[in-house]
């Protein structure tokens, strides 16, 4: 029984390997839950029982010829670093080599950071103090980038001390990145001069109008571009046609909701206006119509449904729109309610007479 045990796992592995050809000891032990060492003498025996070309050597290298290859690597490619050539070879630079200077005087290669190394400690602290004062703004991984330097903790305590020695005020985190969102703004309204505020916003991540004083006028003003007045009354005009488009939505979807039962429009309520009320069969439904063209109804346009629905002492609640959201059933606590596209009204009575909610 054991015997048929042992050869029904080696059958297993070796249908593993065949049908995975870069398979690895840890992969087939993950996998299978076998361990491959109590079944054949190694992982060549596996791959030569299941006749698939091994995907590496399983011959381990000597330390010249680990040598050998990342001195050829170097040479193939002369400006390579020392985390690409761990990378491509799996081998740890610093186990072969004191330095990856030092691989590169082998392969004799000019190193082509070497004029990091020329300049001498003392050298490298007045360039970073001098970059600083230049731009207080830059974050760490900016700076060492600037100054070619990998660790500036090897040259100062820490940032605060780079400021003490430059003379000037420590920039916080926030600070530096409200500046970079004021700069991506002004680089995008100089690219676009007649951009929106809500374009603004949208590719650039932020709000102007947090970001500048005077809003959208001082990020016209900072990125030198005349601001589009003639637009703004475009917009009044655009604005006109959006209102009168939304009402004309509401009244549509308020005649075909006469066919499923009593409707009543404007509904005051403590905390605002609900667009209808919906009452079938003595239950009574809160319900908000959205024209919205280009977005879907989100999570707040909900919570605000919810909060009519507790003022109007119901638990149903339906959102009606031209395009849903993946999510378009909610239920939370007691309150249930529906996104439904314009086309879908259909569906109200079987919610309602069926408690489909």
């Amino acid at each position: 029984m054991e015997n048929e045990n042992i050869t029904k796992n080696r059958e297993k592995i070796i249908r593993f390997v065949r049908a995975n050809p870069s398979a690895t000891d840890r992969l087939i032990r993950n996998k299978l839950k076998l361990h491959p060492n109590r079944y054949f003498k190694g992982m060549e025996e596996i791959f030569k029982t299941a006749k698939v070309k091994y995907p590496r050597s399983f011959k381990r290298k000597t330390k010249e010829e680990k040598r050998k290859i990342i001195i050829d690597l170097i040479r193939k490619n002369p400006k390579i670093g020392g985390h690409t050539i761990r990378k491509k070879t799996k081998i740890n630079i610093d186990r072969i080599f004191e330095s990856i200077k030092e691989a590169y005087e082998e392969a004799e290669v000019k190193y082509p950071r070497k004029e990091s190394y020329d300049r001498s400690p003392n050298e490298k602290r007045k360039e970073i103090i001098k970059v600083i004062k230049e731009n207080p703004y830059l974050t760490l991984l900016t700076l060492q980038k600037k100054v070619r330097i990998k660790n500036i903790y090897r040259l100062f305590k820490d940032l605060d001390e780079i400021y003490e020695k430059a003379g000037i005020k420590k920039v916080s985190q926030g600070e530096k990145i409200r500046n970079r969102k004021i700069k991506n703004v002004i680089n995008f309204i100089k690219k676009n001069p007649l951009a929106t505020q809500r374009e603004i916003n949208s590719v650039c991540r932020t709000h102007v109008q947090y970001l500048f004083n005077r809003g959208i006028f001082e990020a016209y003003e900072k990125a030198d571009v005349k601001y589009p007045y003639e637009r703004t009354r475009l917009y009044g005009t655009a604005l006109k046609e959006i209102k009168k488009r939304a009402k004309d939505f509401e009244k549509e979807m308020a005649i075909k909701l006469l066919g499923y039962g009593k409707v009543n429009k404007l509904i005051k309520t403590k905390r605002g206006v609900v667009d209808i009320i919906l009452e079938r069969k003595k239950e009574k439904i809160a319900i908000e119509i959205k024209d919205y063209k280009n977005k879907e109804v989100s999570f707040s346009q909900v919570k605000q449904l919810i909060k009519y629905m507790e003022d109007l002492d119901t638990n149903y609640g339906i959102l009606i729109c031209h395009k849903k959201p993946k999510k378009d059933k909610f239920i939370i606590g007691k309150n249930k309610i529906f996104i439904l596209e314009k086309q879908e009204l259909d569906k109200i009575p079987n919610l309602i007479d069926k408690g489909l909610w």
